[in-house]
């Protein structure tokens, strides 16, 4: 679900890599961080979540990548390891706009990538997608290693529905960047279909934004009573004004040379009240 930064003039797309484990997920991730310009992209960033690795960086696209005059960052997220907490991904497809879904191409591992695949689908359901309503595209990675299944067997397998897909190899990086630019261009032309308006007061966003606290109603002031009269008023005396003191200053001792300058210690008195301090004198000949 993509959020507006109005101060920003920002709205932020998420695309998440999904795959089961050990398919090249992070490595694709990874793959399209290093090809991005540092002016295009943040930080990399890798956080522990349920025991899992979760890698994700934002980007913005060079080129027309606004909708509304607002400009779009999309935010990468991906979790890597052999084995990943559901909890974890539900947590990182949470308000997802785009899914890459990472293959891997050996042939076995059919039954690995039917089961994620049948993962993911049960978790977009879980927040009311599906991959009919949701921008997706299939990722066939490690293409170019041996006994991978024919690109027609998978498509008959993971692809029933026709979704854009792409044969890649995560370690050279080839075709990986072509598939998240098409999704890319997939989800700017649903963010432009709705607007950014419409965007910016979904419901959903409604619910992600805290509302601000109450404001309790000002209590009306309590009338005081007032004051009895005193049985006799004394009248009003200003306090006397401080004598004044006077102010003595005094040779503390010797004088000291140092070159041009001389020091000279000095005590101040006034009154009950001293401070010793220390007078320099820079001394200087002229002519006339």
């Amino acid at each position: 679900m993509a959020l507006v930064n109005q101060a920003k003039r920002e709205i932020n797309a998420k695309i998440v890599f999904f795959g089961p484990g050990q398919a090249g997920k992070g490595t694709s991730l990874r793959h399209v961080f290093n090809k991005l310009k540092p002016e295009f992209r943040g930080a990399l960033k890798v956080m522990s979540v349920q025991g899992a690795r979760m890698l994700f960086f934002d980007f913005t696209p060079p080129g027309d990548g606004n909708v509304d005059g607002f400009r779009v960052r999309f935010h990468l997220y991906t979790v890597s390891g052999p084995l990943v907490d559901p909890a974890a991904w539900k947590m990182v497809l949470k308000g997802a706009d785009g899914v890459v879904f990472v293959a891997d191409s050996a042939s076995q591992r059919v039954a690995d990538n039917k089961t994620a695949l049948d993962q993911l689908v049960d978790y977009l359901n879980g927040y009311g997608q599906s991959l009919a309503t949701i921008p997706a595209i299939l990722q066939y990675n490690k293409s170019d290693l041996p006994d991978v299944s024919p690109l027609t067997q998978l498509e008959q397998q993971l692809n029933p529905s026709g979704l854009a897909s792409f044969q890649t190899c995560s370690q050279t990086g080839e075709g990986v960047l072509q598939g998240l630019m098409a999704l890319v261009k997939s989800v700017l032309t649903g963010l432009r279909t709705r607007g950014a308006d419409a965007i910016a007061s979904g419901e959903g966003l409604q619910h992600m934004v805290e509302s601000p606290a109450p404001v309790a109603a000002p209590t009306p002031p309590v009338k005081e009573a007032p004051p009895a009269a005193p049985a006799s008023v004394q009248p009003t005396v200003a306090p006397a004004a401080p004598a004044e003191e006077d102010l003595s200053l005094e040779i503390a001792g010797d004088p000291v040379a140092a070159g041009d300058l001389i020091r000279v210690p000095l005590t101040i008195r006034s009154g009950a009240r001293e401070k010793t301090v220390v007078l320099t004198l820079s001394l200087g000949l002229s002519e006339e």
